[in-house]
C-alpha cells in the first residue's frame, strides 16, 4: 500500500497540486477534487495532509478545504472496491504478477523520475493483491477452525470493541485501505460477519483522523480547525454508521439484490463503506455553515484576537451617528498599531517581528473596517457624517501607508546593520530619538495625548532628518562613505521621515475628528500640515 500510495503520489507529481488549487472554487468542486484525488493516490491520509498544509500556506481557504476533506472520506471507499472487485473475482496471480513485473522493470529502467514513480505504484499495486490472495488462503484455513464471534461481546458493546480495534490498526498502520484489505479478506475467509467487519470499517474512518492531528500540530489556526473539521466529520459519520448498522445492512442488501450482485461479504462491506460515507457528506450540507461558524471562534491565536474588529456592531449602522463614533474608536486602535511598527522599526537593531506583527494586525483591520464604512455609506447620510466618513477613510490610508513604509524600512535596515557609520552616528541616533518622541506623542491612547504636541515633535523629527541627509551627503561627496551605502542610509531615513508624517496626519485626524471639528475644518488642518501652516500648532503657541 505504501509503494503504491508513493509512487502515484510523485507520478502524479504537481497536477494533484493543480488540481487542488484550481478545482475548489465552489463545495462541489471541492468534493469532487477531493474525491477524485483520493480515488487516485489510493490515500485520503496525504489528500488530507495537502489540505492542511495548503490551508497553512493560504493556497487554499477554509471553507473550500473542508469540502476538499469530505470528498476525500468518499474517494477512499475505491480502495473497498477495488479490493471487492479484483481480490475476489479474479485469478489473482494471473493479473497481480504482470503488474509486479512491469513495475520493476520501470523502477529499474525508468529515464525519469515519473515513469520510476509509476513502476514503483505498479508494482506496489500487483503486491497488494498478491498479500491479499495469501491472506485470503490464510483466513480460509483459519475460519474453518476458528470462529471470533465467540471471542466478541454480543451487541452495540461488540461492535463499539471492534470500532475501537479498527481504529487502533489504522493508527498503527496509518493505511485505512491496507486495514480494510485485511478486514475484507478475514470477512470472506468466515472469520468476522457482516456486521462486524463492518463496524471495524467504522473504526478505520476514525482511526484516519490521526494523521491530521499530528499534521495540524504548529500549523496556522485555519489548518488545525481544517483538522478538527476532519475529526467531527469522521466522528460524527462513524456514530450514525454505528446507530444505523443493521437497518443500513438490510437496505445494502435490497440493493445488492436489485443490481444483481454477488452475495460476498466483500460487496457488502466494500457498499457499506460507500454508503455511511456519502450519507455522511449528505449530513455535512446544511451543517457545514454552522461548523465553520463554531471552529471560527476556537483554535484563535493572539494574533487573531488583536486583529479582530473590538468596536464594529452591525447593529450601530442603523444610528449613523453611533457607527461613525464605531469606526473613531476603531481607528484609535489601528492608529496604535501604526505607531507601535514605527517605534519598533526605529529601535537599533529593528524590532523585526513587532514590526510584523503591528503591521499585520492593522492590514488584517483594514478590510473589516473598509467593509464597515461601504456598509454605512449605503445609508442616507446628512451632507457632514458623508464627509467624515471620508475624512476616517484617509486616517485609515494614512495608517496603511505606516505600515508599508515600516515592512520595507525594516527589510533595508537589516542589509544596512554591518555597515560602518561612526562618523554619522550622532545625526543617526538624534534622528532616531526624534522619531521615538514622534511615535510616542502620536499615540491617541496616551492620557497625554495632544494634536499640538504631535505637530512639535512633527517638526522636531523633520529638522533632524534634514541634519542626517546633509550629513550623508557630505560623507559621500568627501569619500567617507561608500555612495550605494550612502543611498541606501539616505532611502531607510526618507521611509521613516515619510511615516512620521503620515502617523502624524492620522493623529491629527483623530484629534480633530473625536473633538467634533467640521469636515471642513479638518481638511484645512490636514492642508497646513502639507504646506508647514499648522493652525493647531499655531493656536497651541498662541495659549502659550
Amino acid at each position: 500500500m505504501h509503494m503504491m500510495t508513493e509512487g502515484l503520489k510523485l507520478a502524479a507529481g504537481r497536477a494533484l497540486e493543480g488540481l487542488l488549487e484550481r478545482g475548489t472554487a465552489t463545495a462541489p468542486r471541492g468534493l469532487a477534487a477531493g474525491m477524485t484525488i483520493t480515488a487516485l493516490v489510493q490515500s485520503s491520509t496525504a489528500v488530507t495532509v495537502a489540505s492542511i498544509g495548503f490551508v497553512n500556506t493560504g493556497l487554499l481557504s477554509l471553507k473550500n478545504a473542508l469540502w476538499v476533506i469530505f470528498g476525500s472520506n468518499v474517494g477512499t471507499t475505491m480502495n473497498a472496491w477495488l479490493v471487492a472487485a479484483l481480490g475476489f473475482g479474479f485469478r489473482i496471480d494471473a493479473f497481480a504478477l504482470p503488474f509486479v513485473g512491469i513495475g520493476a522493470v520501470l523502477m529499474l529502467a525508468g529515464r525519469t523520475l515519473r515513469a520510476r514513480a509509476l513502476g514503483q505504484a505498479l508494482a506496489g499495486f500487483g503486491v497488494l493483491f498478491l498479500g491479499i490472495d495469501v491472506l485470503k488462503d490464510s483466513f480460509s484455513g483459519v475460519g474453518s477452525m476458528i470462529d471470533l464471534q465467540d471471542f466478541i461481546t454480543p451487541g452495540v458493546a461488540g461492535w463499539l470493541i471492534l470500532i475501537g480495534i479498527g481504529t487502533v490498526l489504522t493508527v498503527l498502520m496509518q493505511a485505512s485501505g491496507a486495514v480494510i484489505a485485511i478486514v475484507i479478506t478475514a470477512a470472506q475467509g468466515g472469520l468476522l460477519t457482516v456486521e462486524a467487519a463492518c463496524a471495524m470499517v467504522i473504526g478505520t474512518n476514525i482511526g484516519t483522523t490521526s494523521t491530521a492531528i499530528l499534521s495540524a500540530m504548529g500549523a496556522t489556526s485555519n489548518a488545525r480547525r481544517l483538522a478538527a473539521a476532519h475529526v467531527l466529520f469522521n466522528f460524527v459519520t462513524g456514530a450514525m454508521a454505528l446507530l444505523m448498522l443493521p437497518l443500513l445492512i438490510t437496505l445494502l442488501g435490497v440493493l445488492r439484490e436489485w443490481f444483481e450482485q454477488p452475495a460476498t461479504p466483500a460487496v457488502m462491506i466494500a457498499m457499506f463503506h460507500t454508503a455511511f460515507n456519502l450519507l455522511g457528506v449528505l449530513l455535512m450540507v446544511p451543517i457545514a455553515p454552522l461548523m465553520l461558524r463554531t471552529l471560527a471562534g476556537h483554535f484563535r491565536t493572539r494574533e487573531e484576537e488583536v486583529a479582530r474588529p473590538h468596536y464594529l456592531d452591525t447593529n450601530s449602522l442603523a444610528i449613523p451617528d453611533l457607527a461613525i463614533h464605531a469606526l473613531r474608536m476603531e481607528l484609535a486602535r489601528t492608529q496604535g498599531f501604526a505607531v507601535a511598527a514605527l517605534a519598533a522599526a526605529n529601535r537599533l537593531p529593528p524590532d523585526e517581528a513587532s514590526v510584523e506583527h503591528e503591521t499585520s494586525a492593522l492590514q488584517a483591520l483594514a478590510p473589516a473596517i473598509g467593509n464597515y464604512a461601504r456598509q454605512l455609506s449605503a445609508a442616507s447620510l446628512p451632507p457632514a457624517l458623508v464627509e467624515t466618513l471620508a475624512h476616517c477613510l484617509r486616517t485609515l490610508q494614512y495608517q496603511e501607508t505606516t505600515a508599508m513604509l515600516m515592512r520595507e524600512a525594516v527589510a533595508l535596515a537589516g542589509n544596512l546593520a554591518r555597515t560602518a557609520t561612526r562618523d554619522f552616528s550622532a545625526e543617526i541616533e538624534t534622528f532616531r530619538q526624534s522619531v521615538a518622541h514622534l511615535a510616542e506623542a502620536a499615540d491617541p491612547e496616551r492620557p497625554d495625548f495632544s494634536p499640538g504636541a504631535v505637530s512639535v515633535r512633527l517638526e522636531e523629527a523633520e529638522a533632524q532628518y534634514q541634519k542626517l541627509k546633509e550629513a550623508l551627503l557630505l560623507g559621500g561627496a568627501h569619500a567617507r562613505l561608500d555612495i550605494h551605502t550612502m543611498q541606501d542610509w539616505l532611502r531607510l531615513a526618507s521611509l521613516e521621515r515619510r511615516a512620521t508624517e503620515q502617523v502624524a496626519k492620522g493623529a491629527r485626524m483623530l484629534a480633530a475628528l473625536e473633538e467634533g471639528t467640521s469636515a471642513a475644518e479638518v481638511a484645512r488642518n490636514d492642508e497646513a500640515e502639507r504646506t508647514g501652516n499648522d493652525p493647531i500648532e499655531a493656536a497651541d503657541a498662541n495659549a502659550g
